[in-house]
């Protein structure tokens, strides 16, 4: 009887590890082709957010799950092939792929550049500060991806209105505007970055901006004279 409980315990372990990671699997795919299909979505700000704006993701996402309750695996595997061959440069999203994709080449640069160097993206450049409704996530991208400190990286206050998500003090913003630090340029011109850098004890700033043609484009300021 004793050894009849213990292979029944250890079945139903069995049995328990491999639910869960077929639910863990499942998700992962269903996510995964949420995730790409969402490229097909309109590029509108309001559908952008890891809060509120995530709502139209967050029912693609269900809509897969319900189709793997109903066993409609054709359909999955169908948005699956649709989905494997997308190109982003071909879809609306093309200039956030090009600035995601800057700051992972940043983030390769060597350390000891790194530390003596300040990320700075204009306020002016929409495609930045517009990839979440969130407006308080959206600075943290830049660092978090590059491995880069910013200049004039929080948000502006009088676009806080428009945030999908409204605690505004969290995040660890709350410091910043308690000791008096808050974003005042739309866009600087060299000679202030660099004055702003060497300020902050950096001797070059990286600018992330928009060229004529619509490019995103890198400008590397050397802030310090040739010895």
């Amino acid at each position: 009887m004793k050894n009849r409980i213990i292979h029944l315990t250890f079945y139903f372990i069995i049995f328990l590890t491999a639910l869960q990671a077929a639910h863990s699997f499942s998700n992962y795919v269903i996510a995964n082709i949420a995730i790409r299909e969402a490229f097909f979505f309109e590029n509108d700000i309001k559908n952008k957010g890891t809060h509120w704006g995530g709502e139209k993701y967050l029912l693609l996402l269900r809509n897969y799950k319900i189709k793997i309750l109903k066993f409609q695996f054709r359909d999955i595997l169908e948005s699956f092939q649709k989905n494997k061959t997308i190109n982003l440069l071909e879809t609306s999203f093309k200039k956030e792929y090009d600035i995601v994709s800057i700051l992972y080449e940043l983030s390769d640069l060597p350390n000891d550049y790194k530390k003596n160097t300040i990320l700075y993206i204009p306020k002016t450049l929409k495609t930045y500060w517009d990839m979440s409704c969130d407006t308080h996530m959206t600075p943290f991208l830049g660092p978090g991806i590059a491995n880069i400190a910013m200049l004039e990286g929080l948000p502006l206050l009088n676009n806080s209105n428009n945030s999908c998500f409204t605690h505004l003090l969290e995040y660890g913003y709350n410091y910043y505007y308690t000791v008096g630090k808050q974003a005042r340029y739309l866009e600087l011109s060299p000679d202030k970055l660099c004055k702003r850098a060497e300020k902050e004890g950096f001797i070059r700033v990286i600018e992330i901006t928009e060229n004529d043609v619509g490019d995103i484009i890198t400008i590397t300021h050397e802030c310090t004279s040739p010895d």
